[in-house]
């Protein structure tokens, strides 16, 4: 952990938590220990086990509230009763008594010595219940909770409720209670709620009250509110005699501050607001909360704190933990995560789908981090559409809403996200509407993603939306030039496109707005966390039958299967080996995406998914399940967040001696203008400088070229690295970079020389061949089995190709050599599947294809591994494909394809046979393997299957030259 970290988490230890509730004196937890039965027949009601006399007669167990209640009963969902004893001061007789219970997930029901109390649905917010006349003071009193948990994946259908009907979250089942519980004496006359809202151009603090007087008659009481500082100093204060009549009386007091220090990330100055209900100088009731005076918006289409404008650089946050589940393990977890991600260079965390717990969300307010307020609404087809649809997203709109709106780090409420059905679609409006009348002060989402009808924002105060481009984009392991322009392209009117150089180019998103203000809200690839560090802190500190920890040591031991499937454990032979690799290349990845992302202008900021893995997105995060930072993932992320970068291209990345490369660096500074020294240098593989230029130059905020020039490269061969560092005028470091890319001779790429035969029925194969002056024939059923058979494009819709394949085969049974430059087959299913080996007999028409989701990767590892073998010589091997790999790149591969692994894939289901009814808490399916370039034996020959992207990139990228002629180099070798 870092100094800055560590500095940290002393500091905020010693803190208390920001109280919200009442002097101690008034209140009286109930968390502890208490008394459980799971009433898997869901019988306890007809049986009346809610009643003291039957429930003792049940056989029960201890559990510790809060708690998430698999963390006792292993994966156990539908119903348990709870109960626990307590005692009542007798001072507290005459007044109103309440229950609170932060969140019960998640119908639940109360009886108190048993008498019935009341109910509640929704799991992820507070809700009380006055019980005072049902109480014994002075006297021992009893307590009954009987909880439904979410239905997630058992078929179980209880009041109701069926399997995956309700609101969830995915990362655990969440079942009982677990959040906290107390009980609260105040007035007859006492707050009933206070909103405050700040307004930083006038200085003032808008306290909105309501007092709810439960007698039949009005009551007189004194109304005292004091603003004191962080130093204890009351800065604000009022005090008037309020006449409050029989139920609910709202109050709107406007407190001027004076000197007032606004709430900013590096400033996260906290007020403290004390409300007092009076009677003689008596306090019946009291509330107290802190706030910050910041206002979060957007003007002339960037997001601006305090009036000052803020490039947006969040991170995505599953809030999963590794033994509470739901809820930190400790506060110092809490802490670590948290300034570990304000130390990567994020100024905003994005809670997802979830409620943030109050702990947390204290911390956020306190170490200055900006969040998005999460609802548990639903997300991809859950819950499954009942009738109770619509009930159930407004209750959870209403109730986190109405609970976290002072909270000073929310600053915008995201609503839904990637809606797909028409009901929620339709329900857009009306929620953005009951969100703006429940806190007018907040900015307002409506659907991350925009795959409804594309994204709108409500400003604070404003009753009109306002379009907005929000998209998720995920490019997987390789950040390619292709894709790279993608970015650049994003957003940007045909005009714009045409002045980049970038048209025709494929932009990202989904209903956008061409020139619209634009947030990429989901961006980032995957890797393995080090599970070997991960399952050893497991068997020390966690917890064996929560899902975390079955599923990290079952993926761990479907990686050393897979790769010894595979053949890549002679690679790999200490499988932490390959998670460190897979994380620097997940790093990379992420910077790459970063660096593109903050090129183009119309994009005002964006999200990192994620900041911490887990469940079925476990190779996500920046840190592991336990909070430890995953190596170069971290370090190139935090890089690419700086104020200050310097992104590098070279194109093409792999280049042609002959043609030159265009060498392009820009500068990209959220920072005013100064003057800067710019140093660039070009390394060859021995870290000789080979080329260099320096300059001064005016670093300009916003988007820079610093380079833009034609490199001549006629002497180059080999790899080579651009480094570039940027100084200040007093000579300290700003930023530095560097970019590797690779030359290739005509030395290099010597053509073959021996005949082959070759079945093109597309064309691009021959015409290169030709342009080449390469010789070859037309295959022929009669060929000579030592003349080697290449196979150019692949259409399985093709009858004529189709039976040149089948024929192809013939041909290697009989002992030929056959080279398919691109396979073809059946489509693997996307979801509910199960994936079989697949046997040599299947080629070359009928293996099992991954489409490029599941070959490129999205957010997890989709790990393609390079063996030494004479396809690759010339090339780097024994190590993940990237780099001088990333054009020709396989979209496809081979699903547990049977034969000799040359290239090929590390993969893993992201949840259970991708089953649509198992996409939850209990995290990644079988890790599988597949197959890039594979080598079978047919009959009395062989063939080479390939998903490479080689003819795709023939002329375009020596790579591809190199890979054609070294297959056809090898396939003349083995027909001899």
């Amino acid at each position: 952990m870092t100094k800055f970290v560590t500095n940290i988490l002393t500091l905020l230890l010693l803190m208390p938590t920001v109280a919200c509730a009442q002097s101690d004196k008034n209140t009286l937890s109930l968390n502890g220990t208490w008394n459980i039965v799971f009433d898997d027949l869901n019988e306890g009601i007809e049986k009346k086990w809610y009643l003291d006399k039957e429930f003792t007669k049940l056989q029960s167990k201890e559990i510790e509230v809060p708690s998430c209640w698999e963390e006792t009963e292993e994966n156990y969902e539908g119903v348990g009763f709870y109960t626990r004893k307590f005692d009542i001061p007798a001072s507290w007789e005459g007044k109103i008594v309440e229950i609170d219970f932060d969140a019960v997930n998640y119908y639940s029901e109360v009886w108190v010595n048993d008498q019935v109390v009341g109910f509640h649905e929704g799991g992820y917010t507070p809700f009380s219940f006055r019980i005072d006349k049902l109480l014994k003071f002075g006297e021992e009193n009893s307590i009954m909770v009987r909880v439904v948990s979410p239905i997630i994946l058992t078929d179980k259908r209880i009041d109701g409720m069926g399997r995956q009907e309700v609101p969830m979250w995915r990362g655990a089942i969440t079942g009982g209670i677990w959040q906290g519980v107390q009980l609260s004496a105040k007035g007859h006359t006492h707050l009933a709620d206070v909103f405050i809202e700040p307004h930083i151009a006038s200085d003032e603090a808008v306290l909105n009250m309501i007092l709810n007087n439960t007698d039949a008659t009005k009551s007189t009481k004194e109304l005292l509110v004091n603003i004191v500082d962080a130093k204890g100093k009351v800065v604000a204060s009022n005090q008037e005699s309020i006449e409050a009549y029989p139920g609910k009386n709202e109050l709107t007091w406007s407190l001027k501050i004076e000197d007032v220090n606004h709430w900013s990330m590096d400033n996260p100055y906290l007020y403290k607001v004390l409300v007092e209900v009076m009677d003689k100088q008596v306090v019946e009731d009291q509330w107290s909360h802190q706030f910050g005076m910041r206002e979060f918006s957007v003007e002339n289409d960037v997001f601006i704190l305090n009036g000052k404008p803020l490039y947006l650089k969040a991170a995505f946050f599953e809030g999963l933990y590794p033994v509470k589940l739901a809820y930190p393990d400790s506060r110092e977890m809490a802490i670590k995560e948290i300034s570990l991600a304000k130390e990567a260079g994020f100024n905003m965390i994005r809670p997802w789908r979830k409620p943030a717990p109050p702990m947390w969300l204290d911390l956020c307010d306190s170490l200055g981090v900006l969040t998005v307020g999460s609802l548990v609404t639903e997300c991809m087809l859950r819950p499954i559409s009942t009738p109770r649809l619509s009930h159930v997203v407004e209750n959870e709109v209403r109730e986190t809403i109405l609970n976290n709106r002072n909270r000073t780090c929310i600053v915008q409420w995201e609503l839904f996200n990637e809606i797909n059905r028409p009901i929620l679609a339709q329900m857009l409006n009306s929620m953005s509407v009951l969100a703006r009348e429940l806190d007018p002060t907040r900015m307002i989402l409506d659907e991350s993603g925009g795959w409804g009808e594309g994204a709108n924002i409500y400003l604070p105060y404003e009753r009109t939306p306002k379009k907005f481009n929000d998209i998720h984009h995920y490019s997987g392991s390789q950040v390619c030039e292709e894709e790279f322009d993608g970015y650049l392209a994003t957003a940007k009117t045909k005009e714009e496109k045409k002045a980049l150089g970038l048209a025709g180019t494929k932009s990202y998103g989904k209903h956008v707005v061409p020139g619209m203000m634009t947030y990429l809200s989901e961006v980032g690839y995957g890797s393995t966390p080090d599970l070997i560090a991960n399952n050893k802190a497991f068997e020390k500190e966690g917890n064996p039958i929560v899902a975390p920890t079955v599923y990290h040591r079952e993926l761990n031991e479907g990686y050393i299967n897979a790769l010894k499937k595979a053949g890549f454990d002679k690679i790999y032979p200490n499988v932490r080996d390959l998670y460190m690799e897979e994380q620097k290349m997940h790093g990379m990845a992420n910077k790459r995406m970063l660096e593109a992302t903050r090129l183009n202008s119309t994009v005002k900021g964006y999200c990192v998914h994620a900041l911490v893995g887990g469940d079925w997105v476990i190779g996500a995060g920046l840190l592991d399940l336990w909070r430890n930072p995953k190596t170069l993932v971290y370090d190139l992320t935090k890089a690419a967040n700086q104020p200050q970068i310097a992104p590098i291209r070279i194109l093409p990345r792999n280049v042609y001696a002959e043609k030159g490369a265009q060498l392009q660096v820009f500068g990209v500074s959220e920072l005013s203008d100064e003057m800067a020294s710019v140093e660039v240098q070009i390394l060859d593989a021995s870290k000789k400088v080979v080329w260099t230029e320096s300059f001064n130059t005016k670093f300009a905020t916003g988007i820079s070229s610093f380079i833009d020039l034609k490199l001549d490269t006629k002497g180059f061969s080999g790899s080579y690295t651009v480094h570039v560092s940027i100084s200040d005028i007093n000579g300290k470091l700003i930023t530095s970079n560097k970019q590797p890319f690779d030359v290739f001779s005509a030395e290099e790429l010597k053509k073959p020389e021996y005949k082959v035969a070759v079945v093109d029925t597309e064309g691009s194969l021959k015409a290169f061949l030709d342009a080449m002056g390469i010789r070859y024939v037309d295959f022929s059923q009669s060929l000579s089995v030592d003349i080697p058979v290449i196979v150019g494009k692949a259409n399985k819709k093709n009858k004529i190709y189709t039976k040149k394949a089948e024929d192809v085969k013939a041909f290697v049974k009989k002992g030929g050599y056959a080279v398919f430059l691109e396979t073809t087959g059946n489509r693997v299913p996307g979801f509910n599947r199960v994936l079989e080996e697949v046997s040599v007999e299947s080629l070359p028409l009928k293996a099992e294809m991954f489409a490029k989701w599941a070959t490129r990767g999205g957010w997890a590892a989709k790990t393609h591994i390079v063996t030494e073998h004479p396809v690759f010589e010339g090339l780097p091997t024994n190590m993940i494909m990237h780099g001088v790999y990333e054009n020709i790149h396989p979209v496809e591969a081979m699903c547990k394809q049977e034969g000799t692994y040359i290239a090929g894939m590390i993969g893993y289901d992201h949840f259970p046979n991708h089953d649509d009814m198992r996409r939850h808490y209990n995290g990644p399916g079988e890790v599988w393997w597949a197959a890039d370039v594979l080598e079978a034996n047919i009959g009395e020959g062989q063939m080479l299957m390939s998903t490479l992207r080689i003819i795709d990139f023939l002329d375009n990228d020596p790579v591809a030259e190199k890979l054609l002629y070294n297959m056809m180099n090898y396939a003349h070798s083995k027909a001899q």
